[in-house]
């Protein structure tokens, strides 16, 4: 959370600290030397359901072996077949993508497939504020005309696009739609071929999976087909191993749970990237400033997804799939720069927005126990980054938000929910007010006239007022474990790195120290000072830590203070050498400065 400047205090203890229950002693220490891991590490497997040593086993160390026969897939043996005909037959074919990171990589990760097998392909991606989200029958229209007409193929959308398949079934135009969102068993599309781990009757073992997932499942396949053996050539082999990179992306950005298959797929894809042979990714690599980093989830989700992101967000998604397929050295040297342009442009964008959103929560009261929903509307914000603002208003206040730019007296809107509020179930009950919307329990989108937003406030306040209690707005922390400084060694992390890579349904361990005492006044550091660095001891253990977004707390944090830290440890290689850093989740004085 970034403070905001003589309008919202930083406050010490924003969450209320739940610490997870663990196994009882015996029972974390036989499951610590049957895995030979530290005890500590037995206890967050327990923790993530982890009991059985086989199974703890097998998430410590994943194996691409282990990964599910993609034959198994729904519809994926037929579409690669099918592909494979279209690729022999000399047909175009076009893979329509979606401009996230998740649609970005998936088509790419098809796209190089097809290139290799031989096939004449291209892309399309939708406009994200002309077109929006997903197919769409103009641009149905628009293959159907082409002389020769393409084999159209769909990737990280398209299950829920009704509509447009009619109208491609109508032009007689052959449509394959692969996807990962949620299914609706009654109104499946009637598509040529439909490709997804959870239709209706799928034995598929994992349903988890992204759009880029999905597509490197199918890129499997095809290769399979492509060499008539289910052991694949040395140039297809290679290909794949380089394609994982691609799966990993989509994965981390498009925050699925990191189990099973997504596991498998994110730990070996991080470990390719800095391998790969793909000319664009290496050129964004060296434009982040990636070269000298062992890339990780952080980096995927903050600082290379958000890059691919950019140019969707802010123009088109187009230079970024070109970016990652066609783009030769110079050119992809030229676009990796530009991306991070267009990334510092969307911060700055985003950031403007955050300020004047929160300003006016606070100013208007939306803040308040008796408004456990803000639903805020302006001209001019702009449409491609409310979503990511929407996010960063939910976690600051601990409520829902929807927000809203307006322009020609129409609303275009991006919703973010909180733990257990659905904010499609309070957007339904708005229904009536809207052109149209759609979206899941934790985010949504939605356009609906101006004049109605007043009305859309006041149905989703009631609707979230009664699913939320004035507790519920100050967010829990889950506690993994308690430590003291003299436990937190680079062996620890080392362990700790073997349940990497952390995002959902596999979180980075959170931690707590109590009764550290600062040796020195906390500083302000970074940009404007919006960080917050801190010097602790306990015993004759010495550590530093870093609160990132809380410069803030500074002034209340003298030489002697002693506090309470929830954080998560990492490694720096500040001033050369490795050593422990505590990244700063939350903090609270244990006693008066003394």
């Amino acid at each position: 959370m970034i403070g905001l400047a003589m309008t919202i205090d930083l406050k010490l203890n924003r969450y209320r600290w739940q610490p997870a229950a663990g196994p009882d002693e015996a029972a974390g220490n036989r499951l610590a030397r049957a895995l030979g891991v530290h005890p500590l590490i037995a206890a967050l497997l327990w923790q993530r359901g982890l009991d059985d040593v086989e199974a703890a086993r097998q998430f410590l160390n994943p194996q691409l072996a282990g990964m599910h026969d993609p034959a198994a897939l729904p519809g994926v043996t037929a579409a690669a077949e099918r592909l494979m005909q279209a690729v022999a037959e000399g047909r175009p074919i076009v893979i329509y993508g979606d401009y996230d990171v998740d649609g970005i990589t998936a088509s790419a990760i098809l796209w190089h497939t097809l290139k290799l097998a031989g096939g004449k392909v291209s892309t399309y991606i939708p406009h994200r504020i002309d077109e929006g989200y997903g197919l769409n029958a103009e641009a149905i229209e628009q293959f159907a005309a082409a002389n020769p007409r393409p084999l159209v193929i769909t990737v990280d959308c398209g299950i829920t696009a009704t509509g447009p398949a009619q109208a491609a079934r109508q032009a007689g135009l052959e449509l394959i739609i692969t996807d990962h969102h949620t299914v609706d068993e009654s109104a499946l599309p009637e598509a040529s071929i439909l490709v997804h781990p959870a239709l209706p009757g799928s034995g598929y073992p994992f349903d988890k999976l992204c759009g880029a997932g999905v597509a490197f499942k199918l890129a499997w396949q095809v290769a399979r087909i492509a060499c008539g053996s289910e052991r694949v050539s040395d140039a297809f082999r290679a290909l794949l191993l380089d394609l994982l990179s691609l799966a990993a992306l989509g994965t981390v950005a498009d925050v699925v749970p990191l189990v099973d298959e997504n596991r498998v797929l994110t730990r070996y894809g991080l470990g390719q990237i800095k391998r790969t042979r793909f000319i664009g990714l290496n050129a964004l690599i060296d434009a982040s400033r990636l070269r000298s980093e062992k890339i990780d989830a952080f980096h995927v989700g903050f600082v290379l997804g958000p890059r691919i992101n950019a140019c969707g967000r802010m123009g088109h998604a187009g230079e970024a799939l070109h970016l990652l397929t066609e783009a030769g050295e110079d050119e992809a040297q030229r676009i990796a720069r530009h991306l991070t342009a267009e990334n510092d442009r969307r911060r700055r964008v985003e950031r403007s927005i955050y300020l004047e959103a929160a300003e006016r929560v606070v100013q208007q009261g939306y803040d308040s126990p008796q408004q456990r929903a803000i639903v805020l509307a302006e001209e001019g914000w702009h449409q491609g980054v409310i979503g990511i603002v929407a996010s960063r208003l939910a976690d600051t206040f601990a409520r829902p938000v929807v927000l809203l730019t307006v322009e020609d007296g129409l609303a275009h809107g991006s919703a973010r929910s909180v733990p257990g509020v659905s904010i499609h179930a309070a957007l339904s009950r708005a229904a009536h007010l809207m052109n149209s919307f759609g979206g899941h329990d934790m985010a949504a989108g939605m356009v609906l006239d101006a004049g109605r937003i007043d009305q859309l406030r006041r149905i989703v306040v009631e609707h979230v007022n009664a699913e939320l209690s004035e507790q519920d707005l100050v967010p829990s922390l889950a506690i993994d474990a308690a430590t003291r400084l003299d436990e937190l060694d680079l062996e620890l992390l080392d362990h700790l790195e073997r349940l990497a890579p952390f995002g959902r349904a596999n979180p980075a361990p959170m931690f707590s120290v109590h009764e550290a005492v600062l040796e020195r006044p906390a500083q302000r550091v970074g940009g404007e000072g919006r960080h917050l660095r801190l010097v602790l001891r306990q015993g004759e253990a010495r550590r530093g830590a870093i609160g990132f977004g809380l410069g803030n707390l500074a002034e209340h944090l003298p030489a002697g203070a002693v506090v309470d830290l929830a954080f998560e440890p990492k490694l720096s290689h500040w001033g050369g050498r490795a050593q422990i850093e505590l990244h700063i989740k939350d903090l609270k004085l244990s006693r008066d400065a003394r």
